[in-house]
């Protein structure tokens, strides 16, 4: 058994991901297994995959099923290893990740799930932006602490059968297009399991989000939709109603500087979190 399977869903991309095979290749722990859930319709990553210096630590899957939740599903369906996380196709682990993870969990016996922070090539913060550098994950700050390509879980038995839900998350045939790692996690803290947010260690990865207008209106606002419906499945009506107040306000306070694209993120976002909680 491995410490670690790492499972990555990927379609589309091809200099990203050979970014994050090399940042594989180079870490200080070797224990692991990558289950690489190919939803290409061509065979792009053959060449990346072979160039890969532990490519005897690689097993390719085809799946032509929608979404990345259905292509996280099938990874976990082969998944062996001790502890599993989901690194996206566009992250990079730092040299010292697997490393740091490892002795953090070997360390913590009474802690089953660990999420870090995440940085961009400038090292602003691109994603994980909860303003306490270590705290234990709970409601209050699930939906900042919880960005799937950050956080790894024991594979310990009351995770066997949990599944992400194929109906979130980017990809799906359906209009909620995120927040399905936040509800992965807020299944397993349902079954019993405590997590850790350690912001003194980090994954890579762009930043793309409303603040610095890297996303389009239409992206923000089926993100938002994914938002409301995990805070609705999740019984989280109090903190619905404070991300909607937020978005708004922060909308409004946009307009007034004379931010107008700005403005329309964040009034997407909200108005996606409205109809996310409401619609279904």
């Amino acid at each position: 058994m491995p410490k670690f399977s790492l499972i990555t869903a990927t379609k589309g991309r091809t200099t990203e991901f050979a970014r994050l095979i090399s940042s594989l290749d180079e870490q200080a722990v070797s224990d692991y297994e990558l289950i690489v859930v190919d939803q290409n319709e061509d065979d792009r990553l053959g060449p990346i995959l072979a160039s890969s210096r532990r490519k005897d630590k690689i097993r390719r899957v085809r799946l032509s099923g929608p979404g990345v939740s259905n292509g996280r599903n099938e990874g976990l369906n082969l998944a062996t290893g001790e502890i599993v996380a989901f690194p996206d196709d566009d992250c990079w682990y730092p040299v010292e990740t697997l490393k740091n993870v490892s002795d953090w969990f070997d360390a913590n016996p009474n802690y089953d799930i660990l999420s870090i922070a995440s940085l961009d090539d400038n090292g602003e913060q691109s994603g994980n932006r909860w303003h306490n550098r270590s705290c234990d994950l709970s409601a209050l700050n699930i939906f900042r602490t919880t960005v799937c390509y950050c956080f790894f879980v024991r594979r310990v038995e009351k995770m066997r059968e949990i599944r992400f839900d194929r109906e979130i998350g980017p990809g799906a045939r359906s209009p909620y297009g995120a927040s399905e790692d936040t509800d992965y996690v807020l299944m397993a803290m349902g079954k019993g399991l405590r997590g850790r947010f350690e912001g003194k260690w980090h994954i890579g990865h762009p930043r793309k989000d409303v603040r610095n207008a890297s996303v389009t209106a239409d992206r923000t606002y089926h993100y938002g939709q994914g938002m409301g419906l995990v805070q609705k499945k999740h019984g989280m009506m109090t903190l619905w109603c404070s991300f909607v107040l937020y978005d708004m306000f922060r909308a409004g306070l946009m307009t007034a500087v004379g931010r107008k694209k700005t403005a329309s993120l964040w009034y997407a976002h909200g108005r996606g979190l409205f109809q996310g909680f409401c619609t279904r």
